[in-house]
């Protein structure tokens, strides 16, 4: 799971009197959010040099360890983007922010138009696809198709090994995608924004 933070001038840290008093409604509409340039101006700071965050919705939101499954998923899922995409005039991304809004989520994989050097001084405000691989953060991971769907972004596959499924989300519409359909995990996956990329879930972990 992920978990919910308010920047205060305190250590940061993950307290059960944190969470608990965040559980009370009366806190939980008072918390102040983040503007996004505050956000930067805190990255600039150095405040997360030793604190894995992103920001969705103007809340901090920790981001949990990784799974060997998560590595090596991403890690197969990425080598078979950059090859699909290899000579082609964008780029593909891992972990990598997109500013949206008052969000900057870091997909797993993300595909966006234009050269690398594009991004040297200013990050990508959407893409053509996105990727991530959800193994317990299913919940967070469904909240970022919202940001995703304002930005624009066409295609948003998650994906769900321990489900045996993805979730694969198209046509952004007024900030929200229209459709959703569920592809079990033996079925083969075709992008429509990335034309003739596929990717079978069973097939990639099968012994």
């Amino acid at each position: 799971m992920y978990h919910l933070f308010v920047y205060t001038n305190t250590n940061l840290h993950n307290s059960p009197e944190m969470i608990e008093v965040l559980e009370i409604p009366d806190v939980r509409q008072r918390v102040a959010p983040i503007t996004i340039e505050r956000y930067h101006r805190m990255i600039d700071l150095g405040v997360f040099d030793d604190w894995n965050v992103e920001l969705l919705n103007g809340v901090l939101v920790e981001k949990m360890s990784k799974s060997g499954l998560h590595v090596f998923l991403v890690d197969l899922l990425l080598e078979l983007t950059r090859e699909f995409c290899s000579g082609a005039d964008i780029w593909v991304r891992k972990e990598d922010p997109i500013t949206i809004g008052d969000s900057e989520p870091e997909p797993d994989i993300s595909v966006v138009e234009g050269a690398r050097i594009q991004y040297r001084r200013t990050k990508p405000t959407t893409a053509v696809f996105v990727i991530e691989v959800s193994i317990t953060t299913v919940g967070v991971d469904r909240a970022k198709a919202t940001a995703y769907a304002s930005a624009g972004i066409p295609e948003y596959w998650l994906i769900r090994p321990e489900d045996d499924l993805t979730e694969v989300y198209r046509v952004p519409i007024d900030g929200e995608y229209t459709e959703m359909t569920e592809v079990p995990s033996e079925a083969t996956l075709e992008s429509s924004s990335l034309p003739g990329f596929s990717f079978n879930l069973a097939d990639a972990l099968a012994e």
